[in-house]
C-alpha cells in the first residue's frame, strides 16, 4: 500500500493531466508526483475549453483522471486554488470548491481524503461528457 500523508494528495480531470500543454500542467507536473490513475463518483460537464465536475449518487457515473502527491501541499494548492479562482481574492460563489473526497485507484485501492476541485455553478446549457475522461474528449473535438 502507498504511504500516504494527509492532504498532500490531488485528485485531477481536465487542464491539468498528463499531456496539456500549458502552464499549470507543466507547475503541476514540477510541484507533484504522478501517484496513479483513478476514478472519482460524479459527472463532468464541458464549461469552456476546460470541464467542470460535480458529485453523483449513482455509481455507476465515473469522472477518470489522475492522482498526484503534491510535494508542498500548502504552497501548491495555494497555487492551484488561484488557477481554479476559488481562492478568498476571487468573486463568491467560486466557480469551483477544493474539498476531501474518495478516489478508487486504478489498482482498486481506495484513496481517502485526496483533494479535488467540484464545480459549482449553474450547469445550465452546459453539455455532459458521457465518457467521463476530459483527454479521450478532447481529442473526440
Amino acid at each position: 500500500m502507498l504511504d500516504l500523508l494527509f492532504g498532500d494528495l490531488l485528485f485531477v480531470y481536465g487542464t491539468l493531466r498528463q499531456g496539456n500543454a500549458n502552464a499549470m500542467a507543466a507547475y503541476l507536473s514540477t510541484h507533484a508526483e504522478f501517484v496513479t490513475g483513478g476514478w472519482f463518483q460524479g459527472l463532468m460537464y464541458q464549461i469552456s475549453y476546460y470541464p467542470g465536475v460535480i458529485a453523483s449518487d449513482c455509481a455507476d457515473d465515473r469522472v477518470y483522471g489522475e492522482v498526484y502527491r503534491l510535494h508542498d501541499a500548502q504552497s501548491t494548492l495555494a497555487v492551484l486554488d488561484n488557477y481554479e479562482e476559488c481562492s478568498v481574492r476571487h468573486r463568491q460563489p467560486a466557480e469551483y470548491q477544493r474539498l476531501h473526497t474518495q478516489i478508487l485507484a486504478v489498482d482498486g485501492h481506495v484513496l481517502e481524503q485526496v483533494w479535488i476541485y467540484l464545480y459549482q455553478w449553474p450547469l445550465h446549457n452546459k453539455r455532459l461528457i458521457e465518457s467521463g475522461d476530459f483527454m479521450q474528449h478532447e481529442q473526440l473535438i
